[in-house]
């Protein structure tokens, strides 16, 4: 069992782990509505003619990526309206149609009244079991604790049934939250539902009094929503935030829990929702139960009381989920109050959702509107060109054809369909073309996009290279909403080309030794009697012997010539 409680042993542990999320919190850049991830895709380049030319393609979502979901629903049925059970279940609908292909999606349910209760395991879903997920979704929590609410407790359901399935990737991991945002139970590490007991007085209702003004007949000890309203935000008729904003109240969180740890944590089971009558003499107003503590009353601006505590762990195991990777969403129902809105809303990242803005984030990579600007890889000594008119585009297993829209423009389209799927507009005084989805891209049915480029320049001087097919590729992603997204680019891809060096000139004294591709004869033939050309493969020694030989025989004449006359 997960740690829920910090044990009085963790208080400084606990203030800092919880500061660090407290900052983390303020620095959301888009909230959850908008992305929850970077988009899975790939690029990746071949040579179809070595040195010449090559191939590039481009995926949303990338080749690796699984294209499965998991997809857990954690109802509130203690405030769930109809209209958001009946969403709830329309979204399961859309799951079923929108997905390609059966068991591609996994779906689970739990629910939570005075614990999580899981009503349908992880599961696979499809059209021959739709029908009972509804039913697991609108049957309601068939758990034994009926009374109180539990979030936290049906959070932590959601977050075992993830994790234990390591097949699903954990960006493709969700949870929907549905919930009016207040709760006040939460459960131990050792897996019992705890309450925080406070001393309430009719006769001081927004507990402005000292609790020794009182007499203490006149106190009951209840661990509900209505009492905290009344001690925590005096002024409010309905549920406020208190001190005005989260940001505020998470901060005091933080410290009531680090200060109190697991002090006034008693059984739920064991008191209930009221505990007054197994813990007060009703003579005298003495507290007959050694083992039962609670908050004193007019103290609550010290303490976490039962329905803080419940947030601070709700929020805290909220988190969790989505450190480990998962993607989590919050639906607010039954209650427009403002604590509720600004809760759900904190969820959230800040934003508001509904199920149609759920179920497009779950089903879409990106949404229509989004494009892909592709620049042809140039370098100092080498470069390439994209071929117009290579283009091709495939979604999921359907090959769409192309349809020359202008000189440089072309469209995808279904067999037997004019309407354009996806464009492609090239600039060939850039060397750039953009590429524009008509239509969402989804994440069981991946975008696939081939061009070729030719290498029309390339290094000369002898080396390895990797010469890069693209400059940069950039996604600009727009989701379900119409929001644009962050600029992301895709890997570049780089190809192995070689130039090789020429022969080594020869060394003295040994024969050459000739290439198979050289231009130079391995002999040549000469009339007899010719003298040796220079560059000729002869010795030069019978020839200087010669010469020699020659150049004596004529000194020796000469000396008998001389030596005759005299």
């Amino acid at each position: 069992m997960r740690e829920t409680v910090p044990s009085l042993r963790k208080k400084g542990i606990l203030i800092l782990t919880c500061a660090v999320m407290l900052v983390t919190t303020c620095f959301i850049a888009l909230p959850t509505s908008a992305w929850a991830d970077t988009i899975s895709k790939s690029k990746t380049a071949t040579w179809i003619d070595e040195g010449k030319t090559a191939r590039v393609t481009l995926q949303l979502s990338s080749p690796e990526s699984k294209l499965s979901a998991d997809v857990v629903f954690v109802v509130d049925n203690s405030s769930c309206s109809d209209d958001a059970i009946n969403d709830a279940k329309a979204t399961l609908d859309r799951l079923v149609t929108e997905v390609s292909g059966t068991d591609r999606v996994k779906v689970g349910v739990v629910s939570f009244r005075g614990d999580g209760h899981v009503e349908k395991d992880l599961s696979e879903l499809n059209a021959g079991n739709v029908d009972t997920f509804k039913n697991a979704i609108s049957g309601g929590y068939t758990g034994s604790l009926n009374s109180g609410t539990n979030m936290q407790g049906g959070l932590a359901k959601a977050q075992d049934m993830l994790d234990a399935d390591t097949a699903t990737p954990a960006k493709r991991k969700y949870v929907i939250l549905v919930s009016d945002g207040l709760t006040r139970l939460f459960t131990a590490e050792d897996g019992i539902v705890k309450d925080i007991y406070y001393q309430y007085s009719y006769t001081d209702p927004t507990s402005q009094q000292a609790a020794s003004t009182i007499d203490p007949k006149n106190f009951v000890y209840f661990g509900m929503i209505d009492e905290w309203r009344q001690a925590r935000t005096p002024t409010s008729s309905t549920y406020a935030m208190p001190y005005g904003d989260w940001d505020t109240y998470y901060s005091h969180l933080i410290g009531w829990v680090a200060h109190d740890g697991d002090t006034y944590a008693r059984d739920f089971t064991t008191y209930g929702n009221d505990a007054t009558s197994q813990v007060k003499d009703p003579v005298t107003g003495a507290i007959t139960d050694p083992s039962f503590a609670f908050i004193e009353h007019g103290t609550q601006a010290d303490h976490a009381m039962a329905p803080d505590r419940a947030v601070y762990e709700a929020y805290t195991v909220w988190q969790a989920l989505k450190g480990s990777g998962y993607t989590c969403y919050a639906v607010r129902t039954g209650s427009d109050s403002d604590f509720s809105v600004k809760f759900m809303n904190q969820l959230n990242g800040g934003a508001s959702l509904d199920f149609t803005q759920i179920t497009n984030n779950i089903l879409y990579a990106c949404g229509t509107g989004s494009k892909i600007t592709d620049s042809m890889g140039k370098g100092d000594n080498y470069d390439f060109d994209f071929i117009p008119g290579t283009a091709k585009v495939s979604v999921g297993d359907e090959q769409l054809e192309a349809t020359k829209e202008s000189e440089n423009t072309w469209s995808f389209h279904s067999t037997g369909s004019t309407n354009a799927r996806f464009t492609l507009a090239y600039n060939a005084d850039t060397d750039t073309f953009e590429f524009t989805a008509h239509e969402p891209v989804s994440n069981f049915a991946p975008v696939k996009l081939t061009y070729d480029v030719t290498l029309t320049k390339a290094p000369t001087a002898p080396g390895d290279y990797e010469l890069a097919t693209n400059t940069e590729a950039t996604l600009l992603p727009v989701n379900s909403a119409g929001v644009q997204g962050a600029a992301e680019n895709f890997d570049v891809p780089k190809l192995a080309y070689t130039v090789k060096a020429p022969n080594n000139p020869e060394k003295p004294g040994k024969p050459e030794e000739k290439s198979p591709a050289s231009k130079t004869p391995a002999t040549k033939t000469r009339s007899r009697g010719a003298l040796p050309q220079m560059g000729d493969p002869v010795s030069f020694l019978p020839f200087i012997t010669t010469a020699l030989v020659g150049t004596a025989a004529i000194g020796t004449a000469v000396g008998v010539k001389v030596l005759k006359k005299h």
